[in-house]
């Protein structure tokens, strides 16, 4: 059995997997680390890897956590059919570069890759496996978060989306929302440019992906925990 770790900004999220099945799954705060070990002491596990975007402390206490050797996932130039042309892989989170990696399987079309948690990230892959980089920008919680904290007067309920916002607090979801989707056909719309293709497909995971679904232009995919699908792949190689 081989452990796969996805530690985010916000939450751990786990699996464990024979062969092509996955035997165990599960999710923790950060808050919450302690109980991991006590999950998974007793599995049968020949080692665990894990891609990590959180704090060294969160890192620190899932490798004491692991009842296995632990293997950290990084960013390389070339796996799998994708070459990443990232100026300087060492700097890039494992988990885009994971996501890119599981979308790959997914589609064998032009891709974007928008993974919407803490950050939204939208990354851009091309048919010929060519990973071209990507966005980060604030998610959701944060651009709202960013508004209530930085202005007098934006600290209050989130309305409802609309075209023409007529309230401040339908413009408050209608811009925020506006900002995440137009990064994402932003970059779908740079990349058909690019290649002269039609548009490619967004492939959209995290804990945002359906707030944000309705809003955005097919081809549309969600598809859940696309950095375990990643780290499964890598395991296995």
């Amino acid at each position: 059995m081989k452990l796969l770790i996805d530690a985010g900004n916000s939450r751990v999220k786990w699996a464990v997997y024979q062969g092509e099945s996955c035997a165990a799954r599960g999710a923790a705060e950060h808050h919450e680390l302690d109980a991991l070990a006590e999950a998974w002491k007793n599995l049968p596990l020949e080692g665990a890897w894990m891609s990590n975007v959180a704090k060294r402390e969160v890192a620190e206490a899932l490798a004491q956590a692991a009842p296995c050797p632990l293997h950290r996932v990084h960013a390389e130039k070339q796996f799998g059919g994708v070459c990443n042309h990232y100026r300087n892989t060492a700097e890039q989170g494992a988990d885009r570069w994971l996501a890119v990696l599981a979308a790959r399987e997914i589609c064998q079309g032009d891709v974007i890759v928008a993974c919407a948690g803490t950050a939204l990230t939208v990354e851009t892959l091309t048919a010929e496996g060519d990973y071209l980089g990507g966005l980060i920008l604030p998610g959701h919680g944060l651009m709202l978060q960013s508004l209530a904290q930085g202005t007098a007067n934006l600290n209050r309920q989130v309305g409802e989306v609309a075209d023409f916002p007529q309230g401040t607090q339908d413009a408050l979801a209608s811009g925020v929302m506006a900002a995440l989707t137009g990064a994402i056909e932003g970059q779908r719309r740079k990349l058909a440019e690019r290649t002269g293709r039609g548009p490619a497909t967004v492939i959209l995971t995290g804990g945002d992906a359906a707030r944000i679904a309705p809003w955005l232009a097919a081809p549309l995919q969600i598809v859940d925990n696309l950095v375990l699908m990643g780290l499964h792949k890598v395991a296995n190689s």
